[in-house]
């Protein structure tokens, strides 16, 4: 996966960015479970098997994981308990969770000055694989990397006048993603209206490609991140990107796991030490559709 990372500098910028989204938040009670028929091993050890999973397929979405043990999951109060932090949080019921569509936000793409001026690029969204190139007139484009005529990567073949071809039987495309050349097309013969390509609408803001993602909501462009430091007098921008050999989900999960930095990162890092693996405690400021906000200190365990 290709990890844009557009927010590198040589001037410092604020630790914490503050977002006003729109969106509501749906709302979390706090549960601790009791013992009961459902959670409690009776007997045998399959019989506890048996009962988790029963009660884990109705269950909607979990906030919070709690350890597993062999009598089931334990109900007995603690001192967190009587502080009024619960162990586990109770999952939101299907009423309660607001409808998401991932395809209606901006993405960074590719930083600008890197997207090439003579040859298409291949890039991946989640799921969805892109082609991303420079037009005659140096505007970038974007389509679904594949041909309609038998679906060959267009990311692999070539751009003639600014025009994009597919490297299997030569079929151009212009900037609007109709096919205006056919080179096996019979003399007086039209080319068919379904040869077309599926567009996706970037944006070009602060030296990152922005991808809308979504082909059934218009695109929104005061949803595109502003960062404030980046259009400052002076500001040098240093970006960089990484190829990683990994899913984003696993990238995202470990930046979302502090406490594992002093053991991990320690003497990789000259500000990870391991001494410092002490108890974490972060506190959510902010939990919208669109992420979430905290305010991190070094008290109690870290639960994300």
């Amino acid at each position: 996966m290709a990890i844009l990372q557009p927010f590198f500098c040589d001037k410092s910028l604020p630790k914490i960015l503050n977002f006003s989204p729109t969106c509501t938040t749906p709302k979390v009670t706090n549960l601790v479970p009791t013992k009961s028929k459902d959670l409690v091993s009776r007997s045998e050890k399959h019989n506890h098997k048996k009962s988790y999973f029963s009660v884990r397929k109705h269950w909607k979405k979990c906030h919070a994981v709690a350890e597993e043990i062999i009598g089931g999951l334990s109900s007995s109060a603690s001192s967190d308990d009587e502080q009024g932090e619960s162990v586990i949080l109770s999952p939101s019921s299907q009423d309660e969770v607001a409808e998401y569509d991932w395809t209606e936000e901006w993405y960074p793409l590719y930083l600008t000055k890197n997207v090439p001026d003579d040859a298409p690029l291949g890039l991946t969204v989640f799921d969805k694989q892109v082609v991303l190139y420079r037009d005659g007139n140096g505007e970038i484009l974007c389509f679904e990397d594949r041909c309609p005529h038998r679906l060959a990567k267009l990311s692999e073949g070539q751009l003639f006048d600014g025009r994009l071809e597919c490297l299997y039987h030569g079929w151009q495309y212009d900037g609007s993603g109709k096919c205006v050349t056919i080179p096996q097309l019979p003399t007086g013969a039209k080319i068919p209206l379904s040869a077309c390509l599926k567009p996706y609408e970037v944006r070009d803001s602060q030296g990152v490609i922005w991808i809308w993602m979504s082909h059934k909501t218009p695109s929104n462009a005061k949803k595109i991140p502003w960062f404030e430091n980046f259009a400052k007098p002076g500001f040098r921008d240093i970006s960089t990107i990484h190829e990683l050999p990994y899913d984003h989900s696993i990238l995202l999960e470990n930046l979302m796991d502090p406490a594992h930095v002093p053991i991990s990162h320690d003497r990789t890092d000259f500000t990870a030490k391991r001494e410092d693996a002490t108890a974490l405690f972060f506190e959510v400021t902010e939990r919208t559709a669109r992420g979430f906000a905290d305010r991190p200190a070094k008290e109690n365990p870290c639960l994300l």
